[in-house]
C-alpha cells in the first residue's frame, strides 16, 4: 500500500477542486439559503394579540385581530367637541384590549395599536404631543404619556394637574365639565406652539376641554385630540 509523502505536493493535485468551481458555488448558495432561513424562522414576525405569523407585518395586527377589534380603514373621526381621531369605538374586543394595557403595560401590543392609527393622523410633524396627565398621583394611567412617546415629539411638561377631581365614571357631560373647571394649568409661553393632546379614550370631551383651555391660556393652539377610541353614543332606550 503507498504512503503518501509527507512534504506537499508541488504539482495540482487532479482530484483537488478549483476554487470558485461551480461545486464550491454551489455550495456556498446554499448555505446561504439556510442562513437565511433560519433568520426568518427566528425573526419571524406575529401578531402580538393572537401570536398567529403576520404575512404583512406592516400594521402589526392579523386580519382576524383587527376585524375582532373592528378597526376600519378610516378609524374614527369627529369636530366635537374638538377636532378628534381615534382607532374606533371603545366597546367589545377594543375596550378589553385597552383595559388590559391600562393594568399590564404590553409595548408589542400598544406599538401595533399605534402603527395603525399613525396613517389615520394629519400631520404632525414639527409639532408637540401633550399627553393629558392622570389625576392620580400613584397608579396613575400612563397610556396617555406611552401613546405620545410612540406618536413623536413629547412635551409633558405643558400640561399640569393642578388639582385631583372625583371620579368621573358616573356623571354626566355637565358634571364632568364642572368637575374639571381649573383642573390644569400650564406655565405662559413666550414662544407659542402648535400642539395635539393625548389620551387614551374620549368621552364626552370634558378632560380634553379643560386641558386645551389650560394650553390656550398659556398662548398655545392646541389643533386636536389623538385618541384610542371613543366612547360610543348611548344607544336610545325603548
Amino acid at each position: 500500500m503507498p504512503i503518501a509523502p509527507w512534504w506537499r505536493c508541488c504539482g495540482r493535485c487532479p482530484r483537488r477542486r478549483a476554487e470558485g468551481n461551480a461545486s464550491g458555488e454551489s455550495t456556498s448558495a446554499k448555505l446561504r439559503a439556510l442562513i437565511e432561513i433560519g433568520q426568518t424562522l427566528l425573526i419571524q414576525p406575529v401578531c402580538p394579540l393572537c401570536r398567529h405569523t403576520l404575512h404583512d407585518a406592516g400594521l402589526g395586527l392579523c386580519p382576524a385581530c383587527r376585524d375582532n377589534l373592528q378597526l376600519s380603514s378610516t378609524g374614527c373621526r369627529g369636530l366635537h367637541p374638538l377636532p378628534w381621531w381615534a382607532l374606533g369605538n371603545y366597546d367589545g374586543a377594543l375596550r378589553c384590549c385597552l383595559l388590559k394595557l391600562k393594568r399590564t403595560h404590553c409595548e408589542r401590543v400598544l406599538n401595533a395599536l399605534l402603527n395603525n392609527l399613525k396613517p389615520l393622523l394629519p400631520e404632525t410633524d414639527g409639532e408637540g404631543l401633550v399627553p393629558i396627565p392622570s389625576w392620580k398621583r400613584r397608579r396613575g394611567n400612563l397610556l396617555p404619556l406611552q401613546m405620545a412617546a410612540g406618536l413623536g415629539d413629547v412635551q409633558r411638561d405643558l400640561l399640569q394637574r393642578s388639582q385631583a377631581g372625583i371620579g368621573q365614571h358616573h356623571l354626566n357631560r355637565r358634571q364632568r365639565l364642572i368637575n374639571l373647571k381649573g383642573a390644569f394649568q400650564s406655565p405662559p409661553s413666550n414662544q407659542p406652539q402648535k400642539l395635539w393632546l393625548v389620551d387614551d379614550i374620549l368621552t364626552t370631551g370634558a378632560t380634553a376641554l379643560a386641558a386645551q383651555t389650560a394650553l390656550t391660556k398659556a398662548g398655545h393652539h392646541v389643533r386636536g385630540l389623538i385618541c384610542l377610541a371613543r366612547t360610543p353614543n348611548p344607544r336610545p332606550r325603548r
